[in-house]
Parts: C-alpha cells; structure tokens; sequence
C-alpha cells in the first residue's frame, strides 16, 4: 500500500513544475523536515504530511522544494493543518546559504519563533500559500529578507511582536517583514495585519532596499514610527496596496527618513493615526509619489516638514473608501464606493496579477478599483468566488479513478446575478502540457446551492485518454477558478 502510495504521488510531482527530482515523505521516508533537508539534492521535493512539526529547519544552501499536501492538492486546509513551531527557539524557518527562486516553502503555518519566523539572508527564495504569525524577535519577525529578491506569494502574516529592550538600546523593526540592504523582494496578494515592531509595524524597508508590492493589505499594525511601512532610504514600489487602521507615534500609514521615495499607485491610505504619511524632519530630503488613489485628506494629510517632495499627481481622490465591514476586518469595498473604477486608466506596464486579494478577476468592469481589492457585481459582501476559502471549485472523487470520477462546485452566490448577466459555464480539463483535452458545459439555469459533474476520462472525440495527471478548473464568463490536479489510473 505504501509503494502505491509513493508510486501516486511521483506521478503528481514528476509533472508538476515544483518537482524536479526525488521525493522524500515526512515522517514515512524521513522523521523531521530537517531530516528529509539533511537527505536531499537540489531539485528534491520534501513533501510533509499534516502535522504539528516542533523543529527549526535551515536548507542549507539546497535549492529544494519543502511543502505540505496542498503543494499537490490545492486544498488551502493543509495550510493551517501542518504547522512548523519554532518552541520559541530561535528562527523558524533559514535561508542563508544562497539558495535562489528553486528554493520553495509552500503550505505551512510558520509559528512560535523566538527570532522571527522566516530568515532570508544573502539568499531569494520563493515563499508562498503561508501562514506566519505569533513569532517573537528584534529584525523581521514575520519575515526578514537582507541583500534577498525573494518572491512572496499569498502570505498572511499576523500577530507577531517585535521585542524591544530600551535599556540595553535594542529596538525591533519589520514587526511583518524587514527588508534591508538591497533587498528587492516582489510581493503579490499579502496581508499584513496586527504586529507590532519599534520601526514598521508592518513593514521596515531601510539601506537601498527597493520592494515591489501589488494586492497588499496592510492594516492594524502598530508602531513607533511608521505603523504601516517605515522607509529609510528606500523605494517601495506600491500598486493596489491598502494601508489602513495603523498607528504610531509618527507616520501612521507611511514614515519616511532619509532619501526615501516611495510610490503609490491605484492605493488607499485611510484611517491611520496620527498622519497618513510624515517625512522626517532631518536627514537627506524625501519625495513621495502618488497617482490614481484615495488618501485621507488629501494632499493636507502628508506631513513633510519641509523635508522633500510630494508628487500629487493625476487622479487622487480624498473620498471615504466604503469598506465592507472594518470592525471585522473587511476592507472589500462596498457597492457604491468612490474608488471603484477610479484606478489608473491604463495598466500598461504595470504587471498586474489577474485576481484581486480575495480571488476576484481584476478589472471586470471598465477600470481598475483602487486598493487590494475589486468590487463584483452585484456587491462585495457577496463575494461569490474566494479563493483562500476554496468554495467553489472541490477536489474530485474518487482520486485516482479508472472508469469516471466527480468533481463539484459550489456557486450559490452566482445565483443572485439576475438572469441577463449570467453566462455560460464551463468544466475545462487539461492535460500536463496545459492542452484542453474536453470542456463540459454545466446548465447554470438550474443550479441549487451545490453542484457536480461527472467526467469518464475521455476527450472531445469520446477517445479514452491515457493514464496520467490532469488539470481542471472552471470557468464562468472572464472568471477562471485555480486549477487543481486529478490522476486517471486505467
């Protein structure tokens, strides 16, 4: 049974893009994570299986893949389901040996660090489909990345808590993320909520450190300077990043020192205390430009004390954003909001992802919203496609399947859209070279709350397929679900 079992997943990964080489099972092949690292070659998978691992792992300069189960189901539970604690021991998580982007974390919860959750030092790896939070230390204690252009994909990072010792002069920074020494990390779909550093609440970019951040929520961070981002000499490139609910003694939602410059484009800053942006009175001159976004109070809200620039440029609104629902932390935009089509005109150039932060298409309508966020009709609150849920697309059954398999779907909120803006929808199933082999209409007049669809394992023709991995997703108008991985064993 076992062999079976490490014959099936071989098949997932020898065709998946994270795998290149061995694959070693955590616990059957190896007790610990660190064990299954220790054992490994570059282009090895370590593939853990759920579980609570008490343990501080360094890869060790191996460009290696570590991931839980969703790494090869797409089922995001397995996130929160394997868990790496630090037992407060240090850093969690190392990377500092020069590992590159080959080198990928992917489905954990990180936690319980007692130096921070995630080191990045001297190496960039791709980091993605995490949970980092209730992590102690001084210097990046959900994330720290020096001299690292590592790649953050859907990260949340929360509750982690900079430790401070003023008698000793030991002041915490990057209570989220510190990025330092020409560190130009690329984030995308990150939220940033609840930590605490002396410098950055959320996150500290300091020493010609120039991130790029796009679908970024930042929020109810607290600090001393800088309660959302803390610049010094910097330039963080921010395009849909909401920045709201922070505090600190100077700078609630952005602090610049130093020869900062940082950017803001299709943005939201709201509701930070005690000023949206504040330079430094000392120090070399900053600037700041903004274009396309809604900052509270406008232009009057930047603080510069006659230290630098503020670009106001085309666009900018001082408008209340209409969150869903603060008090619960829902910073989706209702019905009605000014900043819904009120984004830059043209994106060209500006690599935007394809979804917002919760899984919606960008730019469904006319022009793209301001924030993390885009607005779907009919409203926000009923957002009917949520990714990091997993509700509408499921995993098929049975899996692996010879004769015909499952696969449901849940699309109860599309069934609020009147008649007139409904589509038609598809079932698409590719194969490993990302063919379409068959695509199954579905009859969206009766849809109930749940649906499913069977599929034999033939194509177009009625020609049964080989054996192998398939991919199946579904598409409704413009709106394409993740895809997810199903095995046809004849």
């Amino acid at each position: 049974m076992k062999t079976k079992i490490f014959w099936l997943v071989t098949i997932i990964l020898l065709f998946s893009s994270y795998a290149m080489g061995n694959i070693i099972n955590v616990p059957d092949d190896q007790p610990t994570i660190q064990a299954g690292i220790n054992t490994s070659v570059d282009g090895d998978t370590i593939l853990v299986q759920p579980g609570t691992y008490v343990e501080n792992i360094n890869y060790n300069g191996k460009n290696i893949v570590v991931g839980s189960l969703f790494l090869i189901t797409g089922d995001t539970t397995y996130i929160s389901q394997t868990i790496i604690d630090g037992n407060q021991n240090w850093k969690v998580v190392k990377f500092n040996s020069g590992e590159d982007s080959t080198a990928s974390l992917t489905g954990f919860t990180i936690t319980n660090g007692g130096g921070g959750g995630i080191y990045c030092h001297y190496s960039s790896p791709k980091l993605e489909n995490l949970i980092i939070r209730d992590n102690t230390g001084t210097w990046g204690v959900g994330i720290y990345c020096r001299n690292s252009s590592s790649i953050l994909l859907n990260i949340m990072i929360s509750d982690n808590t900079g430790f401070d010792d003023p008698a000793v002069g030991i002041y915490s920074c990057g209570g989220g993320i510190y990025i330092f020494d020409n560190s130009n990390p690329t984030l995308m779909n990150v939220t940033i909520s609840r930590n605490y550093g002396y410098c950055g609440g959320g996150i500290y970019c300091e020493n010609y450190s120039n991130p790029k951040l796009f679908n970024i929520l930042i929020s109810e961070n607290i600090t001393h300077y800088g309660g959302g981002i803390c610049c010094s000499n910097s330039h963080p490139d921010m395009v849909n990043v909401t920045i709201t609910g922070n505090s600190a003694n100077f700078g609630g939602g952005i602090f610049c020192v130093n020869n900062s410059n940082p950017s803001l484009v299709n943005s939201i800053l709201w509701n930070n205390s005690p000023q949206e942006i504040y330079f430094f009175q000392d120090y070399d001159p900053n600037s700041i430009t903004i274009v396309y976004s809604d900052v509270q109070n406008g232009i009057d809200s930047i603080v510069t004390n006659d230290n630098g620039v503020v670009n106001w440029l085309e666009g900018n609104i001082d408008e209340d954003p209409m969150f869903v629902d603060t008090l619960n932390n829902n910073y989706q935009l209702q019905e009605g909001s000014p900043c819904i089509d009120a984004g830059t005109p043209d994106t060209v150039g500006l690599n935007l992802p394809p979804y917002d932060l919760a899984g919606n298409p960008r730019i469904s309508g006319g022009r793209i919203d301001m924030g993390a966020y885009e607005w779907q009709y009919p409203n926000a609150v009923d957002d009917w496609q949520n990714q990091s849920t997993g509700n509408v697309l499921f995993q098929n059954y049975p899996n692996p399947f010879s004769n015909s398999t499952t696969i449901s779907f849940n699309l109860y909120k599309l069934l609020s859209i009147p008649m007139m803006f409904r589509k038609e929808i598809y079932l698409e199933i590719f194969n490993v070279k990302g063919q379409l082999v068959r695509q199954l209409s579905i009859d969206y007049h009766s849809l109930y709350i749940s649906e499913s669809i069977e599929w034999d394992g033939k194509d177009k023709n009625g020609k049964e397929l080989f054996d192998g991995v398939y991919l199946y997703r579904l598409q409704v108008d413009n709106y394409k679900s993740e895809l997810k991985k199903m095995i046809l064993i004849k």
